[in-house]
């Protein structure tokens, strides 16, 4: 297998080349030009693949980010409607209040989570989009063109100068890049240039996804440390707000289990006034209720145990005639 040629050696050689094509020893270096793109080739194959899946990465991340900022708007609409709500009601304005306070702080953060979510379009997947698109797999095309034109030449030269020798009695093995430089300088002229052309190509692509995806990361990174910032900025100044409602809440809450425990002795000193009656024929339950021939029996039970009214109803239907 031939070896490589790293870009330094293929531009010494290529300059050797073009200054002095008689003396130059570029014919040889031919086969480890193409064995090179090939290698990179190989590199790049492995590159795309990987950013394509980086990309994807991030589209996800941005995506379930913009579901998160909409599920955050509908939280902040939600709770203005349960402040407002709860603001028109007697006694029941810190709660009202406090839902609105709330709603606030989730706009606030939710926009920053949107802000975000733009950096992150604009950072990463946009440069990724870009990179990606640049390196199809039409770039080696021209280099493959130039190659071959190359090959058949030398082949049709080697051919031709081995049959002249043989012509004239000798045994050619072998013909050397310096005789046939004039004749070949056209194409091999070509498949130099189309290897300069590949070799920038893949210095750009290294570019951009090494130094410059990393730059786009440093940038993602200062994005991400704003957005932290930011948002603790505006939990510490609504933390000040918790603190008052905390206090807030102990006497709404105090407020309310007097009014329950009003509420439960009330509920109590009604249900003890209701009696049951049965009368004769006809039956009397409770206040203003008698049924005569077609008679329904409803039992009132007070359980002494636990002190509370139980009602249960027995239809028993009956034809006095």
């Amino acid at each position: 297998m031939p070896e490589n040629i790293s870009t330094a050696e293929f531009i010494r050689e290529t300059w050797d080349d073009y200054n002095s094509p008689p003396t130059s020893t570029f014919a040889s270096r031919v086969g480890h030009c193409r064995s090179t793109v090939g290698a990179l080739e190989e590199a790049l194959d492995y590159d795309r693949s990987e950013l394509m899946k980086m990309k994807k990465s991030v589209k996800a991340l941005y995506s379930s980010g913009n579901m998160h900022v909409t599920s955050e708007t509908y939280l902040a609409e939600n709770l203005e409607k349960m402040g407002a709500s709860a603001m028109t009601r007697e006694n029941e304005a810190e709660i009202g209040a406090a839902f609105l306070k709330f709603a606030v702080v989730t706009k606030e953060l939710s926009g920053l989570m949107r802000n975000m979510m733009q950096n992150i379009s604009n950072i990463l997947m946009f440069p990724l989009d870009s990179l990606l698109k640049g390196m199809k797999g039409e770039m080696k095309k021209p280099f493959d063109k130039a190659w071959k034109e190359y090959e058949t030449k030398f082949t049709k030269l080697e051919k031709e100068k081995k049959q002249i020798a043989k012509d004239a009695g000798m045994i050619k093995t072998v013909v050397t890049g310096p005789e046939i430089a004039e004749e070949m300088e056209k194409e091999r002229r070509m498949f130099q240039l189309q290897m300069c052309d590949y070799l920038i190509k893949v210095n750009e692509i290294k570019t951009k996804k090494g130094v410059d995806l990393l730059q786009h990361l440093i940038e993602y990174y200062h994005a991400q440390t704003n957005f932290f910032q930011d948002g603790m900025k505006t939990i510490e100044h609504f933390k000040c707000y918790i603190e008052e409602l905390v206090s807030q809440l102990g006497d709404v809450k105090q407020r309310q289990d007097s009014e329950r425990r009003e509420l439960l002795e009330l509920r109590e000193a009604i249900k003890s006034t209701m009696t049951v009656k049965e009368v004769g024929p006809g039956i009397t339950v409770g206040p203003g209720i008698t049924v005569g021939a077609w008679w329904v029996s409803r039992a009132w039970c007070v359980s002494s145990s636990a002190g509370s009214i139980y009602r249960s109803i027995a239809i028993l239907a009956k034809m006095r005639y």
